[in-house]
């Protein structure tokens, strides 16, 4: 809002902020020490070393790190692999330095035409910066054969991103979706 012409302070929404009082350290509660000046209920050294000491600890460590590879993840590596793959072909079309044909063994007709339309355009954002190079690639499983992905990209200096959809047929994985941000 405007007074006079001049701006005017933005009304305050929250409560004001108040001081907090200092924290005091706590101390823990003193066991009772026997006379020779141990406290109690400690374990003897040996025992205690025994029950966690360097075997057992690596014991529990390999259990619990152990690398299970289950059917599921060697699908989420190829759904992975082939995103990457695709997604780089789509950016090399959409920069002109390979031709959208190339992109049909990969993608849906309705993704290679979409495609074609945008780099015939010349109306991608950041285009004028240079060539887009894929920095990261997420896949995500939706559903059994379908999945969503995000990946980020850059051209020049600055920092762009787009998604798509792959899905898996008896060929195997295609990009069904494609969009540019």
């Amino acid at each position: 809002m405007t007074e006079g012409g001049l701006l005017l302070p933005a009304t305050q929404f929250e409560p004001p902020l108040r001081a907090c009082p200092p924290r005091q350290a706590r101390r823990a509660p003193e066991r009772p020490r026997c006379r020779n000046g141990s406290a109690r209920g400690r374990l003897p050294s040996v025992a205690a070393s025994r029950s966690a000491g360097p075997a057992g600890l690596r014991r529990v460590l390999r259990s619990s790190h152990a690398v299970k590879i289950r059917e599921s993840d060697e699908r989420d590596t190829a759904a992975r692999e082939f995103a990457g793959k695709a997604l780089r072909v789509a950016m090399e079309v959409l920069d002109g330095r390979r031709p959208a044909g190339q992109l049909g063994p990969l993608a849906e007709p309705a993704v290679v035409a979409a495609v074609r339309t945008l780099a015939g355009a010349r109306r991608l954002p950041g285009r004028e910066l240079g060539s887009a190079t894929l920095t990261r690639v997420d896949v995500i499983i939706a559903e059994p054969g379908k999945a969503e992905v995000c990946a980020g990209y850059d051209r020049g200096a600055r920092h762009f991103a787009l998604a798509a959809r792959i899905v898996r047929g008896r060929s195997g994985w295609r990009l069904a979706a494609f969009r540019v941000f």
